[in-house]
């Protein structure tokens, strides 16, 4: 115990001014810290000693004591120090003495951190010794109370040293406090005096601000609007502080997808000022190398896109949807940005912070007909050369297709134009999947955007006659995609698109206003073989019921219509093999079709119809034998192949459809459709 040393006398005290002296002159050699370990371990404790007995402290003795804290600090700069001196007493020495500076000695503080910080390089087992000695509640201390600038720079140091990848440590930190005291240091009025202390600060904040706790109690202590106002300082001078923006952009970077602090950014009115940094921060080339500007850009560049995805993700949050939407300010700085041509970077941006607040009906209809923001998207889409701002748009003019009222007028600013040629960009799946929405939107119940898309032409315009073959237009386009994709989700919705067309043209009241001829060609164009294959193949997947039901809706109506040579229905019918669309849960983009076994479209159509694992509902069953037997009067009306109705009557469908009506629990609805079926036989 420490009380059963002998008290020292003046004589002890002329020795101990000697050893400091030595230690002073000391090279610290790693291969001479372990058998020095214990005389300064001895040292330190009979000053310990004195220190608790004297009512006034002694300079001499602090001088003393910060001069063998020195000595253990720059021992272990070296890697072989470390081990050693963190398996001896040293660091609950250096607590309890530090516990002892009540006057919060500058000098003492700021080498009892260096050797914290220094022993702990990595060095995870270290760490955990701090954290058994209650060294981190000395660190903090030292944080919260100290007023020299180097302590507090040297303890928020040792705080990134001693907690880094240790998650014990954090949490400790955490507990006591860490994150309000390192976020006062970021309140410095003197950027340019306290830069180095304000950049760790800033990482030991972010460090800590990747794990929960650390998260909340940077929101909860004001973080976020702390970190936007030190960038709005320093970020007029970007140049000069590129290392302590990173660090600062590493704490939003961190809370970004925590919707506290995407609340806490709108709440507290840091959104604008983060698009200020977004537009008006930039590096100058003036006296910098081709390297140095090239290393400066990137750097500016990382930190703007820690800003953007902070930015978007404040936007998406579903409390922030209304308020954001409902500030002009804002909205008019986002359709102000889809303009500037040459700044991608914030047409992105824009973008997708519009499309973030244009998830209700109400926000889209606005934005369309009093925003008017349809005409700066397709400058976008026109225009951009990066496929993420052409993403972007095309996800907020997806969104925006969905109310009906603004299909008119996003048809009428040649949305569907704009935006099909992007179709042939296979190596950007989420765009092809944003156009085939629009396209499948725009077209669901408004006869004029079919027309569009079928024809590549405009309502009233010519439409007696079929595009030609080699004419590029929206339908041709998105067919070829359709037949190429491996995407299950692509090839379903574009083969519901389809569908979707085939509805309209056949019966949507739109159609009305044309002519019987105009209607006729387009009838024509869609019965064709590479419109027809993709729909029967949609009915051959039995997960997805609605799909199947969409399928044989539009082989309904189009097995009844009009073709320039053969009825593409009756050919897949009696002669093509259809091979299902693959389930998603065993396909994606990188991996080949699922090759089960090809049914011809009529076995699988029979399929549906006898329902042999009794999971086909009964409206299928029923629009089953519907598409049958309209297949079966085209099939013998006048102009037809007579090979059709003979391949039929010859088939086994008469055979396979009486033994369905033998099953005894066969609703009447299904027995009536499947007689009416076998009557045309």
């Amino acid at each position: 115990m420490m009380s059963s040393k002998p008290e020292t006398n003046s004589q002890d005290d002329s020795n101990l001014a000697g050893l400091v002296q030595e230690i002073r002159l000391s090279n610290a050699d790693p291969n001479s810290v372990e058998g020095q370990i214990p005389v300064h371990i001895q040292r330190l404790e009979t000053i310990k000693a004195q220190l608790e007995r004297s009512s006034a402290s002694s300079q001499d003795l602090w001088d003393q004591v910060a001069n063998i804290f020195q000595y253990f600090a720059d021992a272990a700069r070296q890697e072989q120090a470390r081990t050693p001196i963190g398996e001896s007493a040293v660091v609950p020495l250096i607590v309890s003495l530090e516990a002892l500076n009540s006057q919060r000695l500058a000098h003492v503080d700021i080498q009892a951190m260096r050797a914290f910080a220094n022993i702990c390089v990595d060095h995870d087992v270290n760490r955990m010794k701090l954290l058994e000695a209650n060294a981190f509640e000395t660190i903090i201390t030292i944080l919260a109370k100290s007023t020299h600038a180097d302590s507090i720079k040297t303890a928020s140091g040792a705080l990134l040293n001693t907690t880094m990848a240790c998650e014990p440590a954090q949490n400790k930190v955490i507990e006591l406090g860490a994150i309000e005291h390192l976020l006062k240091v970021l309140h410095a009025t003197d950027i340019d005096e306290n830069e180095i202390s304000l950049t760790i600060a800033s990482r030991v904040i972010a460090n800590l601000s990747d794990i929960d706790a650390g998260a909340q109690s940077t929101v909860k202590n004001g973080g976020t609007k702390t970190v936007v106002q030190l960038l709005q300082r320093i970020s007029v001078n970007a140049d000069s502080y590129l290392d302590l923006m990173d660090a600062a952009a590493d704490i939003l970077r961190a809370v970004a997808s925590r919707e506290s602090a995407q609340i806490a950014i709108q709440n507290e009115g840091t959104l604008g000022p983060l698009l200020d940094i977004l537009q008006d921060a930039e590096t100058l080339d003036e006296g910098k190398t081709e390297e140095e500007k090239k290393e400066d850009d990137k750097k500016l560049g990382e930190i703007k896109a820690a800003l953007v995805e902070l930015v978007v993700s404040v936007t998406l949050a579903d409390a922030n949807m209304v308020p954001i939407f409902n500030n002009k300010e804002i909205m008019e700085r986002f359709l102000s940005w889809l303009n500037l041509a040459d700044r991608e970077d914030l047409q992105t941006t824009a973008a997708l912070c519009l499309g973030n607040v244009a998830r209700s009906d109400q926000h889209c209809v606005k934005l369309v007909h009093e925003y008017q923001a349809v005409e700066p998207l397709i400058h976008v889409v026109r225009k951009a050369t990066d496929l993420k701002a052409s993403h972007a748009a095309t996800g907020v003019l997806r969104n925006l297709a969905l109310p009906e009222r603004n299909r008119e007028v996003m048809g009428n600013s040649g949305v569907i134009q704009a935006c099909f040629p992007l179709l042939k960009k296979d190596n950007a799946l989420p765009l092809q999947s944003n156009i085939v929405g629009i396209l499948k939107r725009l077209c669901t119940n408004d006869g004029h955007n079919a027309i569009r898309v079928i024809s590549g032409r405009e309502p009233f315009e010519t439409l007696s006659s079929t595009p030609d073959a080699d004419v590029e237009t929206p339908l041709s386009t998105l067919v070829e995609l359709i037949d190429r994709t491996d995407d299950f989700a692509l090839k379903s919705e574009g083969t519901r698109t389809l569908c979707n067309l085939v509805k309209v043209t056949w019966g949507s009241e739109w159609m009305r206003e044309f002519d019987a001829a105009s209607i006729t060609a387009l009838q024509q164009t869609l019965n064709r073989a590479d419109v027809v294959l993709p729909i029967a193949a949609m009915t051959r997947n039995p997960k997805f019921v609605v799909l199947q039901n969409e399928g044989l809706i539009a082989l309904t109506l189009l097995v009844t219509s009009p073709s320039q040579d053969n009825n593409a229905v009756l050919d897949s019918l009696v002669s093509v093999t259809v091979t299902a669309q693959p389930d998603p849960e065993t396909t994606i983009s990188e991996q080949p079709l699922d090759t089960t076994q090809p049914l011809t479209l009529l076995e699988s159509v029979l399929g549906l119809i006898k329902n042999a694992d009794g999971t086909t509902p009964d409206e299928v069953r029923t629009n089953a034998c519907v598409f049958l037997r309209n297949a079966l009067d085209s099939a013998v009306r006048s102009g037809e192949d007579p090979s059709y109705i003979t391949y039929l009557r010859a088939s086994s469908i008469k055979d396979t459809l009486q033994e369905v009506t033998a099953q005894g629990e066969l609703r009447p609805l299904v027995r009536n459709a499947v007689q009416e079926v076998i009557n045309r036989l």
